[in-house]
């Protein structure tokens, strides 16, 4: 068994020119388009996987609570990817009888930082290698667990680290009818990205449809 057993799906929503944030990184205009329908939507796709990853980022901004709500169906496990252990214990998604949480940290992480997690009862998945979370290691610890089905939520940088990885399977994209425009600014996928155009990724469009104003794109990733 190998990590291609595991299936991931890296999605999110972004304006028409490819920014998920402002360039402060203050403000979710997005939500605005985000109708009852959308909702459902959103939630019908993590009803349907048995894990969710965010990074540390993403809980700092919007404090998710990652489960299903809008539809029927189980609540997958919630992963952040916290390499310096900068979650704060408010966080929602520290709230362990909605659904299973690990949070994954690099190996540098003081202990006594590691341990007030454990205390709030969460899971710590400790990286051994790096200064960063080594995202082959977490996945091979999740097909472990038996997770087959993997959707990546965001930021930018933790999409980047599955690109980057060549883990991906299939990438979907809400467009919100507006330009938001800086240089700085966060984007779908950020990272340092590839330099040349034959380590790109190459998409492969399966669906497109309009719901209210907001354009949803999927795509398989060509092998």
């Amino acid at each position: 068994m190998n990590l291609r057993d595991i299936k991931v799906i890296v999605g999110g929503y972004m304006s028409a020119d490819g920014k998920i944030a402002p360039a402060n990184r203050v403000g979710r205009a997005f939500f605005k388009f985000m109708t009852p329908r959308h909702r459902r939507m959103l939630h019908k796709i993590r009803s349907r996987v048995d894990a969710i990853i965010v990074g540390v980022d993403t809980v700092i901004a919007d404090n998710p609570s990652l489960t299903v709500r809008e539809v029927k169906g189980r609540n997958p496990i919630r992963v952040v990817l916290d390499s310096s252990g900068r979650i704060p214990l408010d966080s929602k998604i520290l709230e362990t009888e909605d659904a299973p949480t690990i949070i994954a940290v690099a190996k540098n992480v003081l202990r006594k930082r590691v341990e007030s997690l454990r205390r709030r009862d969460v899971e710590v998945f400790v990286s051994t290698r790096g200064k960063r979370v080594d995202v082959k290691e977490l996945m091979n610890e999740l097909r472990d667990r038996g997770v087959r089905t993997v959707l990546v939520e965001g930021g930018g940088e933790t999409r980047w680290s599955f690109f980057k990885e060549n883990l991906v399977d299939e990438f979907f994209l809400w467009m919100m009818p507006y330009i938001w425009g800086g240089r700085d600014a966060p984007t779908m996928v950020d990272g340092e990205g590839f330099l040349k155009e034959e380590d790109a990724v190459r998409l492969k469009l399966k669906s497109m449809k309009i719901v209210g104003k907001v354009l949803i794109l999927w795509f398989s990733v060509k092998r």
